[in-house]
């Protein structure tokens, strides 16, 4: 997928303290931000997600959601903000928020709630705290800027503790669970929108639409082929002739187009195993559990592997983590 990475939004991470060129180069993404774009698969995006995630502090991303930093750079906002009301922004914010990551948000309608939750569009890899929070103080700050009014009945989930002046900006109490959720009263999310513009909505909406077919059609074959290895690796069925009959093409060709992309099947093997066992190392499962989730069958392999992969035992990781 390719992200756009305005000037605009460059300097203002510069201004918060936060050095984007060099998160690049520790996620290993290529550094293009001269043409104001970079091309990233799923799991480069998660890596720059991760980073992210040791650099922002409550306060930064705090920032980063302020409706007046949106704007620059995220024109599914205005897609949302032309909505007649909360429920039909929700709906448009979740449909276009694909353009801007593989990050998916589920918006589930009851009878007098509205839940919307986060996830990686691979579900075995966890959100960090910065993409989880992030996400939250954004759509809260949609709906807010959408009926003019700070105040909004909710009931916020996360797994990450957050600060007094967090939960003072969320204006409500933040209950400690596995899950991220944002729970809304349907009743404000039928309040008028007071920046609904059905003009700037019908010429947003067929070019969005647009950006979401291309963003589709240039996938990389890189990231096809890791897409299958995030659902294949935990069922055992992962090898690379397992992958080439998911994508319908022959060994050889899968492995002389990943030649093409400057990679082979081993490195991508290895990468989506590396970034799962860390999400899971995070999320708290025990050894065993976890390598027997990014395919190994002995611990001890798995272990000999972790160290490869980090120079550290996976119990010297998690005392660093935790």
């Amino acid at each position: 997928m390719k992200l756009n990475i305005t000037n605009q939004f460059q300097d203002f991470l510069q201004s918060i303290g936060v050095d984007l060129p060099l998160l690049l180069e520790r996620a290993n993404v290529p550094n293009k931000l001269w043409k104001e774009e970079i091309s990233l698969t799923d799991l480069e995006y998660y890596r720059l997600l991760q980073e992210f995630d040791q650099v922002m502090t409550e306060e930064n991303i705090r920032q980063l959601s302020q409706f007046s930093h949106i704007q620059m750079f995220v024109p599914a906002f205005f897609a949302a903000l032309s909505s007649p009301n909360g429920l039909e922004a929700l709906k448009r914010f979740a449909r276009f928020k694909k353009i801007t990551g593989p990050i998916v948000v589920d918006s589930i309608e009851l009878e007098n709630t509205v839940e919307v939750s986060f996830k990686f569009i691979h579900a075995n890899m966890a959100l960090p705290k910065f993409s989880v929070l992030n996400e939250q103080l954004l759509v809260l700050s949609l709906l807010r800027t959408g009926v003019g009014a700070q105040h909004l009945s909710l009931v916020v989930e996360s797994p990450y503790d957050y600060d007094d002046v967090t939960l003072e900006t969320i204006g409500a109490q933040v209950q400690k669970g596995e899950t991220n959720r944002l729970i809304f009263d349907k009743t404000d999310l039928f309040k008028p929108f007071l920046t609904q513009n059905n003009i700037m909505w019908q010429y947003l909406e067929p070019e969005l639409n647009q950006h979401l077919a291309r963003q589709e059609r240039e996938q990389s074959f890189t990231g096809h082929v890791q897409q299958e290895l995030y659902k294949a690796i935990p069922s055992g069925f992962f090898s690379v002739a397992d992958i080439s009959r998911h994508l319908g093409v022959s060994v050889r060709t899968l492995q002389r187009n990943l030649t093409s992309e400057n990679t082979t099947f081993k490195q991508e093997l290895q990468a989506v195993q590396k970034a799962m066992a860390f999400s899971y190392i995070k999320m708290g499962l025990p050894t065993e559990e976890i390598s027997y989730l990014v395919g190994y069958s002995e611990v001890n392999a798995f272990s000999r592997a972790f160290k490869k992969w980090t120079g550290k035992t996976v119990t010297e990781y998690r005392k660093e983590m935790f």
